[in-house]
């Protein structure tokens, strides 16, 4: 039968359900992997952790294949899944990707600024930005409480909030993902976590870029930041990142019952 005139035809919609424990697995799993509760290298025992969160080892296992398709977790036939770790070539390719993300949503965060103010609307613009700002804040403070994990997660928050004021769906989802590797890429420092010094300065550069509306320089100083955290895991000066020793040691996760059927 013809549509009635004047009525839109929706497309066919899934109809929601609330998260599965597949998904709730793959956001334990993420969690651990980004607070470093599991480590580059660490291996995920299917039986142990199945067993601890309390669902079946198939649910666990595709729960995995998740994060193995993410490149969180690497797959080695015959000894099971590890946590990827990354050297400084897989580093170097992974920073490029992130660029592309990045650098993106710079450049509509800049254009959406340059708008705005020649519409006359500055103050618009400082609420565009207040996320990073407050991020940025994070920065300062636990820099100057020589929190580095607190720092680190400022940080990333900065970057996430970037692709979140974009609007756009795409670049926010891929941001995710590249926030957590980008941790599993700190983390596989040998020397230890470790946060860059000079964060606030950059990142307070790359504010004013960004509320000025100039897209060139946004990501010129994006650019310059991620190159230099792409050698992070390579041979490098140490004089300029700030590293906490205590989290050299750390022991494997307590994973919380999920309560499978």
């Amino acid at each position: 039968m013809d549509a009635r005139p004047g009525r839109v035809q929706l497309p066919m919609l899934q109809p929601l359900r609330r998260p599965s424990i597949i998904d709730q697995a793959e956001l334990e799993l993420r969690t651990a992997i980004y607070d470093g509760s599991l480590r580059p290298g660490d291996a995920v025992p299917e039986v142990a952790v199945s067993r601890q969160m309390g669902i079946s080892r198939s649910s666990l296992r595709e729960a995995c294949q998740r994060l193995v398709r993410d490149g969180l977790l690497t797959q080695h036939p015959g000894r099971g899944l590890f946590v990827t770790r990354m050297d400084a070539a897989t580093m170097s390719d992974f920073i490029d990707y992130r660029l592309g993300i990045e650098m993106q949503a710079a450049t509509i965060v800049a254009e959406r600024a340059a708008e705005l103010r020649a519409a006359g609307r500055a103050e618009a613009v400082e609420q565009l930005l207040a996320p990073l700002h407050d991020s940025l804040e994070r920065i300062r403070a636990a820099l100057a409480a020589g929190e580095v994990i607190e720092a680190g997660n400022a940080d990333l928050d900065l970057h996430h909030q970037l692709a979140e004021i974009t609007g756009n769906r795409f670049l926010s989802t891929a941001m995710r993902t590249a926030v957590i590797l980008t941790r599993m890429g700190t983390f596989s420092d040998p020397r230890g976590f470790g946060v860059r010094a000079d964060l606030p300065d950059a990142h307070t550069g790359l504010l004013e870029a960004l509320s000025e509306g100039d897209a060139s320089r946004a990501r010129h100083l994006l650019r310059t930041s991620l190159h230099a955290l792409a050698d992070r895991p390579g041979p490098q000066s140490d004089e300029d990142l700030v590293r906490d020793p205590e989290l050299l040691e750390h022991t494997h996760p307590e994973w919380s019952p999920l309560g499978e059927p």
